[in-house]
């Protein structure tokens, strides 16, 4: 792929080629007046064209299946960049505000995994659409470029349509944010108007290792032209011990209730043995550096979140991201690829940090803006968790112990745009801590209209996101159900009536139906065998 530096060189240097064959052409057929004439007007379009940019070949021309009244009034780029230490080739698909893309702040957002591709969290989560079950595509309301132009970057490579798949050994948090800060520094030469710009970094749960690594890195290695401004972690996976041990815990207690509720012994069994065997395992266990990869795998998450995005929305955007003219229209040129929301591949292969506690201590001194933020309803990461190492002393230098930040400003319960309780947060040190009310593991999916209006307050500030104009809350949208939106809990009432006459006269006739069978049927008794 040609940068921006060098298509514009190739592009200038073939139409100066063109003009200086027809001045010679000119030279021959034409009198001194005439080709002087020719030779000014030549000489203005040439400097015309060494000025005038080339179209950027990444440039989303139209979205397949696109069906909404509501037109894309925004441009958006998606494509591969190869990095040039490896040769890995990154995806991002950059969507630009649609109100001041020349000035609003740039944006990058990372889903987790580790493994899990960003175009997860674009369709179901903060991008601009949404897939419906017929696999055609709507607005979404709660979109995070209303006013920033957000880029969602499938990493590592391996992740969405990133590729190629790794070695085991490059999996790394330390190597993941290398090959993040180089990406960087290639999409400022492929969109140079993003320099000096205000920088956000934000993303989620293994977000939690991944931010604070590439931050850090940037941080002492700065990457110039790239003005970062702060960074955003919903419900950060951030600590191993911290952040796993109810997950080991929980899978040591179900062994111990499966090994003594046994169904299936045809002789005598020394439980005691057995059970003192697993006793034996649980302390390596529960003091292991990772001891939520050890249990993880064996565990049902509970579903946390109210259904706003519906059952199958991941089903929906799998499908949508695996037909050939939507990757088309993306620019996945090399082969037709099988997308899938997480790569098991790249997770199995991925060594986890024990801690991204010790990045923090250099990051909250370099004056960043700062949040973290967590659904009070997570059972994956919960908020109890990212409590504790924000606020523990950290003891003898233990990498897991916590931050020991000084509140600022103790906990109070904020409010939505909606004027409803939104949640509770705390401002510490060079950081603000904040749940979100009812909300599970991805805020976005679950509590769309406050989590935009978190992010916007955190971009611009309490009193500018109060002068904007937001949408009604809707708890169906992204459901894929085409409904009308009120105040009502985002049920409309003209939704609601069809549905109510329906269930009216299908009691009423399963009534009369009950009646007339009880008239013609004689009495009978039966009898249980």
């Amino acid at each position: 792929m040609a940068f921006v530096g060098d298509s514009q060189s190739n592009y200038t240097t073939s139409c100066l080629l063109v003009i200086a064959i027809l001045s010679t052409v000119a030279a021959v057929t034409m009198t001194p007046s005439q080709f002087t004439s020719v030779a000014v007007f030549g000489s203005a379009v040439a400097w015309a064209i060494k000025t005038t940019k080339p179209p950027n070949p990444h440039k989303v021309k139209s979205l397949p299946h696109y069906n909404d009244a509501k037109p894309i009034n925004f441009d958006q780029y998606a494509g591969h960049i190869p990095l040039p230490s490896n040769g890995q080739k990154m995806f991002y698909w950059l969507v630009e505000s649609e109100s001041n893309p020349s000035t609003d702040p740039l944006v990058l957002w990372l889903n987790g995994g580790p493994g899990c591709s960003s175009l997860g969290g674009f369709f179901t989560e903060l991008g601009p659409f949404v897939v419906q079950s017929d696999l055609s595509v709507k607005r979404n309301p709660y979109a995070w470029n209303r006013k920033a132009n957000m880029v969602f970057l499938d990493s590592p490579a391996g992740v969405g349509f990133s590729q190629p798949l790794l070695n085991a050994s490059d999996y790394t948090d330390d190597f993941t944010a290398g090959r993040l800060v180089e990406f960087l520094k290639q999409f400022l030469v492929l969109y140079p108007q993003y320099k000096n710009r205000d920088f956000y970094i934000t993303g989620e749960s293994y977000a939690g290792m991944y931010i604070p690594f590439l931050v850090h890195k940037l941080i002492t290695d700065p990457v110039e032209n790239l003005h970062l401004t702060g960074f955003a972690i919903g419900n950060p996976f951030t600590d191993t011990v911290i952040d796993g041990t109810f997950n080991t815990l929980q899978s040591c207690v179900e062994s111990l209730y499966n090994l003594l509720d046994r169904s299936d012994v045809y002789g005598d069994v020394c439980l005691l043995t057995q059970v003192t065997s697993l006793r034996s395992s649980m302390p390596q266990q529960l003091t292991s550096a990772n001891p939520r990869r050890r249990s993880s795998a064996k565990l049902v998450r509970p579903l946390t979140h109210r259904g706003v995005i519906g059952p199958c929305q991941a089903l929906y955007t799998a499908q949508y991201l695996q037909l050939y003219a939507v990757q088309r229209a993306l620019h996945v040129y090399d082969m037709h690829v099988n997308w899938v929301s997480c790569n098991p591949r790249v997770t199995s292969r991925y060594t986890r940090t024990r801690s991204a506690l010790p990045k923090y201590p250099t990051i909250l001194q370099a004056g960043l803006k700062a949040l973290v933020y967590s659904g009070d309803a997570d059972a994956t990461v919960p908020f109890l968790g990212t409590q504790r190492w924000l606020t523990t002393p950290n003891m003898d230098n233990n990498v897991s112990d916590g931050l020991d930040l000084s509140i600022v400003s103790p906990w109070q319960s904020w409010v939505g745009p909606d004027k409803q309780l939104a949640g509770y947060t705390v401002r510490y040190t060079n950081l603000t801590f904040t749940t979100v009310k009812g909300a599970g593991h991805m805020v976005p999916a679950t509590r769309p209209l406050h989590a935009l209006y978190l992010f916007e307050c955190f971009v611009y500030g309490q009193v500018a996101c109060d002068s904007f104009a937001y949408p009604k809350d809707s708890l169906e949208y992204l459901s894929g159900a085409d409904i009308s939106v009120g105040f009502d809990g985002g049920r409309g009432e003209g939704a609601l009536i069809p549905w109510a006459i329906t269930a009216v006269v299908v009691v009423l006739g399963s009534m009369l139906g009950l009646v007339f069978w009880a008239k013609k049927e004689p009495d009978q008794v039966v009898e249980y065998s």
